[in-house]
This record gives C-alpha cells, structure tokens and sequence, in this order.
C-alpha cells in the first residue's frame, strides 16, 4: 500500500477520553466574563481560556494563540476531533501569513468554544458562521 495525500486520517494518537474531558471543562464556562489578558474564571481572553482548561484536564499549554499554534500537530478541517485547538487570524486571507489572532476550543459539530471580545462572554459558535469560515487559519491537535 502506498501512502499519500488520500483521505486517511494522520492521526494515531489521538486520545479521545481527553478530548471529552476538555469538552466538558470548556462547557462548564460559558457565559463566563471576556477580560483582555484574562486566565481565570473572573475574566478570560481567549488563549487564557484555553490554557486554564487545557490545566483544568492536566495538561499545560502556553499562554498566547501563537505559542499554542506552534506548538501541536497541525490537523486539516475535515478531521477535527473534541479538544483540538482552532485558530483564526482576523484579516481573512492575508491574515493567513500572520500568527493567529484568535483561538478556541472545538467540541464537536462543527462548533467551538471560545472567549471573544466582541460579546463580552465565553460562547459556542459554528465553525461555519461566514465570519469564522472567512477568518480560519487551521487548528492543531495538543493531546
């Protein structure tokens, strides 16, 4: 068998009790308060929400979007699985070449959860809401 660029999945490791379990941490603070540079639950940005669940789960991430964009394995839209991180830039396409300017937690689908300015709370949105499809960078798998 040859391998390529088919449609088997590269993911071998993935563990999907702590996808879950992120999951359910990430849920447990929606409708928590948005605060620029935020990592508690008095006020999250939206890298400090993700690394104060991804502690929560017992895993520690770094603190910013683009240290966390570095730092895991890449993983294509179409196999998104629970616990990944997705990441958004906010220029649409040539924000592509830039380090991301947003991230979130996916948690199944085709939603996400995350901590954006624009409304103040911690909320689940779609992944293919025109304004999230227009600004998706890629997402990266950190179990």
């Amino acid at each position: 068998m040859i391998a390529g660029c088919g449609s088997f999945s590269k993911r071998k490791h993935y563990n999907s009790s702590l996808g879950e379990k992120i999951v359910k941490i990430a849920v447990r603070y929606k409708g928590f308060p948005y605060k620029y540079g935020g990592t508690t639950p008095k006020g999250f940005d939206c890298s400090g929400f993700t690394s104060y669940v991804f502690k929560k789960a017992g895993i520690e991430i770094p603190r910013t979007a683009g240290a966390q964009y570095r730092q895991g394995s890449s993983v294509s839209k179409s196999d998104l699985k629970k616990g990944d991180l997705v990441f958004f830039t906010r220029w649409g396409l040539i924000g592509k070449i830039f380090s991301p300017g947003h991230v979130g937690i996916y948690i199944g689908n085709d939603r996400f959860i995350h901590a954006p300015s624009k409304g103040g709370k911690v909320r689940i949105d779609l992944l293919n809401n025109v304004y999230w499809k227009r600004n998706y960078k890629g997402a990266v798998d950190l179990l």
